[in-house]
Parts: structure tokens; C-alpha cells; sequence
């Protein structure tokens, strides 16, 4: 619904959540046709953040990995909305995105997602992961992450709201997967690994910016770049 109504307004929009949005096939002719800026799907704030460093560490070692396993203890708001188990498989396939773009292939493993009203906005996330090095050497990696979601989102949203705001001063529309940094399962093409997409983030600020100069500080040409 809010997607729907934002195209229809006119108005940019970002999906920060592992629901539908865009994504939904009624909404494709419409998003086509409403000349506006939008991104998302589900913020990367956490487990999966990690993910999209590791990954590419691994492949870049020629570590291979065979299983990577998860669990998630979430309070709040998202912690019982995740109880859903619809909207928890929507959550995870984002997670699997990740391992499968940056690994070549998924490996084994789940991630599990257990609501825990008592740790109101808190989020831990436990990873196991079995990787082979040189030599078939069969090692492990275990990481926790614990941090506050509001604390880890806002940021994240501010600098959406003022991207997709001077995108839109600038006419560009359409899917802008140049903000893929910010994502789970980004929309439009583009890397999965947190490095080469945080390269694509300040490639299209610097555009932004760029566009937003007056021609007499342009260069001396006057033009813009």
C-alpha cells in the first residue's frame, strides 16, 4: 500500500523492509510509468552487513566455504513481525542472496529467526561458518554481532531520504541500484560485495553532487562534468 501510494503521489520511495513493495508484479507497469526515484528492499543493518564483507573475503582467499548457519534473537517490533513465517522467509531469502552472489553458490545451511519480546530494540546474530583452506584444511569461523536496530537503521535512513530527494531534483528515476549498500536484496542491478557497492554509493553522491554545482565552479570549461 505505501508503495502504491507513493508512485501514485508522485513522491520517491524507499522500501526499508522485507516486504513486497516494488517488488509486487501489479506494481511494475505503474512504477514504469511514474517517473520517480525509488530503492530497497530491506535494510542492512546486522547479520547480513557482516555477510556481504565475509563473502567476498573468502572468495578472494580461495577459502571455500561449505556450510554457514545463522540465528537471530530479535525483540521489538521486528522480532514479532519476523514471527510470521512468511515474513521471515522474505527476510532470509535476502540473507541467501548475499552468500550466493559473492560465494558463486549458496552453501549449506539455514538461518533461523526467534522472536525475544525481552530484548526490546536489541538484536543479537550468531554465524557458523565451515570453510576448507589450503590443502583441504577444515577450519571455522564464528561470529556475534549485537547491536540496537533504531541506532543501526536511522542513520541509514536519513542518508536515503536526502539521496533519493536530490536524486529526484536531478530527474533521475526509475531503480537506482547505485544504493545498493543499503540492502539486503537491492533493486536494479549491481555487486553484492559491501566494498565494490560502497564504491558505486559515493560514485553516484559525486554524480549527485555534481549535478547540483553552478557552471561557473564546474570547471573551467563551465560545463558540467
Amino acid at each position: 500500500l505505501y508503495a502504491a501510494a507513493a508512485l501514485r503521489a508522485g513522491c520517491g520511495y524507499v522500501n526499508f523492509t522485507p516486504s513486497t513493495g516494488l517488488h509486487h508484479p501489479a506494481l511494475a507497469r505503474l512504477a514504469a510509468e511514474a517517473g520517480v526515484p525509488y530503492a530497497g528492499r530491506d535494510g542492512k543493518t546486522g547479520q547480513t552487513l557482516l555477510r556481504s564483507v565475509l563473502g567476498p573475503m573468502f572468495q578472494q582467499r580461495a577459502l571455500a566455504v561449505r556450510a554457514w548457519s545463522g540465528t537471530n534473537l530479535l525483540g521489538g517490533g521486528d522480532g514479532a513481525a519476523l514471527a510470521d513465517p512468511a515474513a521471515a522467509a522474505a527476510k532470509n531469502a535476502g540473507k541467501e542472496r548475499v552468500l550466493a552472489d559473492t560465494l558463486g553458490a549458496a552453501p549449506e545451511g539455514e538461518v533461523h529467526i526467534d522472536d525475544v519480546p525481552a530484548l526490546g530494540d536489541w538484536k543479537t546474530a550468531w554465524d557458523h561458518i565451515a570453510f576448507d583452506g589450503f590443502l583441504g584444511s577444515r577450519m571455522i569461523l564464528q561470529t556475534i554481532w549485537q547491536g540496537c536496530d533504531s541506532a543501526l537503521a536511522a542513520p541509514l535512513v536519513l542518508d536515503l531520504v536526502r539521496l533519493l530527494l536530490r536524486a529526484g531534483q536531478q530527474g533521475i528515476t526509475g531503480p537506482l541500484g547505485e544504493l545498493g549498500f543499503y540492502f539486503k536484496d537491492p533493486v536494479g542491478d549491481g555487486p553484492a560485495s559491501l566494498g565494490e557497492q560502497y564504491t558505486e554509493l559515493k560514485r553516484f553522491a559525486a554524480r549527485l553532487s555534481d549535478t547540483a554545482r553552478p557552471a561557473d565552479e564546474a570547471g573551467d570549461s563551465g560545463e558540467h562534468r
